[in-house]
């Protein structure tokens, strides 16, 4: 079968689909190209009895079109449009109302509006049908009025505890969006919320309720505690949904960072991450060594020397933590069939290297591989580790394989490559032939400002730290003043 008569099935499919007249004047372009004015008139069909659910739903589309194509409509077509729609309450057809919802949550009724919406909605918020009552919850959340909020609370409430887990969700994510505008009435709502965060089977339902907890929590630190205390305790069962265990873990991660926590609660929340590391999903495991990887950053900007001293280790809320079961996580990692998996892996590992090259240092044998991997952010932020990790013995191998990626990589990349190859620099002067060869390289090939400025920064530093480069440095220098395309870069 060839090219056109594959489109001309496909085109037969969408006229039978739409319900398009199949006369020969459609020529295949967009079925809801249409002009704002003629859809305007169009909405008198929204009065019509009875109502005709295919055309409304049609006319729905072309309104959705218009607004997702930025357009804008005044303050009475806006209304009339409102009030139109609103009739099309009356009918039962599944699909016209799942249409009006999306319409609703996509304009921006005025308060008098609002209001006569607000009380269809809470009409369907009481309905037997659970999509009614879902989509309803979903619309309000985008619409609802904070003075109005009232008028609502028990309908909310009793939604979060309800048996169906899609009505639990739209109502907690309710929550979280009048968070944002009546926070006073949704605090009201903890012990619903913790019934729904602990008895649920819904791993869904779980990962809402445990992110609406947190933020009705986030400012009382004793309340988070107690929370976190309840989620982590030994023995406690964790969260069914890998992902409401990750945001735990972040949560936790949080709490520990701040550094404001009991020493007992500390200790519960540290095993908590342990625990993580071994749990069943990549995802958990990810998150869990990066928490240990970013409690690590911070206490070695607390304590730089003592921090500094040690090898495998770290000090993380004042105990003494090894780092060797994260490290053992993320060499897995490094190793999965996935791009996704191995790219975080080694993204948490290139900042991890920037405080605590000598514990990435163990992982550079599962690194190397990635060098020649297909995904060439992978093999960048590889190279760029393993040159902050990297030991005086394979430098040259190294700059061979920098000058292999540099034409294909974004100015991010370049610019984190030079600044490694300037800690090397002063960390082995006797290699500052090399590494200095490649930023004069460097230096002549075509480049953005900011990464020819950090190249000359880069010299400058280096001729002032390591005397044996002067004169090469010098060199260098001079060459580049005598073609640079950056007259300012020249006045250094």
């Amino acid at each position: 079968m060839n090219v056109d008569a594959i489109k001309e099935k496909v085109k037969e499919a969408l006229k039978d689909n739409l319900k398009m007249d199949t006369d020969g004047k459609d020529d295949g372009g967009n079925p809801w190209e249409c002009e704002k004015a003629t859809v305007i008139q169009e909405t008198r069909i929204f009065n019509n009895t009875p109502i005709d659910t295919v055309k409304c739903c049609k006319l729905i589309t072309k309104i959705l079109y218009l607004i997702t194509q930025g357009e804008d409509f005044n303050g009475s077509e806006l209304t009339d449009m409102f009030f139109g729609i609103t009739k099309l309450f009356q009918s039962n057809n599944v699909k016209l109302r799942r249409m009006v919802y999306l319409v609703l949550k996509n304009l921006h009724p005025s308060e008098t509006e609002v209001f006569i919406v607000t009380s269809c909605l809470t009409k369907d918020m009481q309905s037997t049908n659970d999509s009614y009552r879902a989509n309803a919850i979903r619309v309000l959340s985008r619409i609802l009025d904070p003075n109005m909020a009232a008028q609502v609370d028990r309908y909310l409430k009793s939604a979060i505890v309800d048996k169906c887990a899609f009505v639990q969700s739209a109502a907690l994510v309710c929550g979280m969006q009048l968070m944002n505008t009546v926070p006073d009435l949704v605090r009201r709502w903890v012990s619903e919320v913790q019934s729904a965060a602990q008895n649920t089977s819904s791993p869904m339902v779980q990962y809402h309720a445990l992110a609406l907890l947190y933020d009705i929590k986030r400012n009382d630190r004793l309340a988070l505690q107690k929370v976190l205390g309840q989620f982590t305790a030994e023995g406690q069962a964790p969260p069914k949904s890998p992902m409401a265990v990750c945001s735990l873990i972040r949560y936790t991660g949080a709490a520990l960072v701040a550094h404001d926590q009991d020493m007992m609660v500390e200790r519960q929340l540290l095993n908590f991450l342990n625990t993580c590391l071994r749990h069943k999903s990549e995802m958990v495991q990810f998150e869990a060594a990066r928490a240990f990887f970013e409690l690590a950053d911070v206490e070695i900007k607390r304590n730089p020397r003592q921090a500094a001293s040690m090898a495998n280790q770290t000090i993380i809320c004042n105990g003494v933590y090894d780092m060797s079961s994260a490290m053992a996580v993320m060499q897995v990692l490094l190793n999965s069939p996935k791009p996704v998996v191995r790219f975080a892996a080694i993204r948490c590992l290139n900042y991890l290297a920037k405080t605590r090259p000598g514990v990435v240092s163990r992982c550079n044998s599962d690194i190397e591989p990635l060098l020649s991997d297909s995904n060439r952010n992978i093999a960048t932020l590889s190279l760029t580790t393993l040159l902050k990790t990297g030991q005086e013995a394979n430098i040259d191998k190294l700059v061979k394989q920098i000058q292999t990626l540099m034409s294909d990589i974004s100015d991010v990349y370049k610019l984190d490559i030079v600044r490694a190859i300037r800690s090397l620099c002063i960390q082995y002067p006797s290699k500052h032939r090399v590494l200095m060869g490649f930023l004069s390289s460097s230096l002549r090939e075509e480049g953005s400002h900011e990464f020819k400025k950090e190249l000359v920064d880069t010299i400058i530093l280096v001729i002032s730290q390591v005397p044996a480069a002067t004169d090469l440095g010098l060199l260098h220098l001079c060459e580049f003043i005598e073609d640079c395309e950056y007259p300012a870069l020249c006045c250094r």
